[in-house]
């Protein structure tokens, strides 16, 4: 890709709490079949919600994010009113170099609808620097999303939640994918060309396929190194571009499309050794049944 083409194609919103009490969960009703837009340079599922009012809420589909944000123009906008959290510890991790250190302020969202389905009291945080694609208020983070089953369907661009999705909903040749929560994001196995398993974050608002250095070690390189700039939640960070074949998740081997080998701290916060975004998500149906006990990730 080269130094730095876009603005959004090889960003990273994933947003990680690492302290502080755990994120409220909002109230979630109905179902809802609804088509979804995509960046003009990225393929992460962006949802247009309506206030009772009418006012339109965009927001991007990230299960990398522990909790939903939005930006301070949303919250004047809507006129909403924000509040120092609560108190106790608070910290965050994300890409890019700068990420504040006093915590942000939240607010409450007023009822969003998406047609037949309802969420109520989300709780957001409001962010100087939101680092999602322009038009977009906001994200829709994991303490949301797991509280219905979520289809997400790349060739219709559709997404549909309803809780009477089930595993016997996906194809029984379907990829199953179990995973793990931590720090209140999902958690994935992976594997390197020696089949020494590890984890990585699972993240639909992730452009790209990040690894950390230790990993990329463990791959066999396919083209030159290129540097490139990632644009997350907390600015912007150098990285390098490299294609590497040796990457599996389940039965699929991520070849062929450039992996971002970074230094990022949410690798090393997280306990994990990657990053895997949109190249195993866009091409495929996606049923994320995250509302389970034990979670699972189906994909056809």
């Amino acid at each position: 890709m080269g130094l730095w083409q876009t603005a959004w194609g090889l960003a990273l919103a994933a947003l990680v709490q690492l302290e502080g009490a755990p994120p409220p969960r909002p109230l979630m009703e109905g179902s809802s079949r609804a088509a979804y837009a995509i960046p003009s340079d990225g393929d992460t599922p962006i949802l247009q919600f309506q206030t009772s009012t009418g006012d339109p809420v965009r927001l991007l589909i990230d299960t990398g994010a522990s909790r939903s944000m939005v930006s301070q123009a949303l919250i004047a906008r809507l006129q909403l009113t924000t509040q120092p959290l609560n108190g106790g510890n608070f910290a965050l991790a994300g890409a890019g170099s700068d990420c504040p250190t006093d915590p942000p302020r939240q607010a409450v969202l007023p009822p969003l609808q998406l047609g037949g389905l309802k969420i109520r009291e989300l709780a957001v945080l409001v962010m100087p620097k939101l680092g999602v694609p322009p038009g977009t208020d906001g994200v829709l983070g994991a303490s949301a999303l797991r509280q219905l089953p979520m289809l997400i369907d790349p060739k219709q661009q559709q997404v549909r939640f309803d809780q009477q999705l089930s595993i016997q909903s996906a194809p029984a040749d379907a990829l199953r994918l179990p995973l793990q929560w931590r720090d209140h994001v999902p958690l994935v196995q992976v594997f390197d060309q020696s089949r020494k398993s590890t984890l990585a974050l699972l993240d639909t608002g992730a452009e790209a396929v990040f690894v950390g250095v230790p990993l990329a070690q463990r791959l066999t390189p396919q083209s030159p190194p290129s540097g490139v700039e990632i644009q997350g939640f907390c600015g912007s960070e150098l990285a390098v571009e490299r294609v590497f074949s040796g990457l599996r998740i389940g039965t699929v081997h991520l070849e062929g499309s450039p992996a971002i080998v970074t230094r990022n701290r949410i690798l090393k916060d997280l306990n994990v050794e990657a990053i895997i975004g949109q190249p195993l998500l866009k091409n495929r149906r996606q049923l994320w049944l995250l509302n389970r006990p034990d979670p699972v990730l189906l994909l056809w």
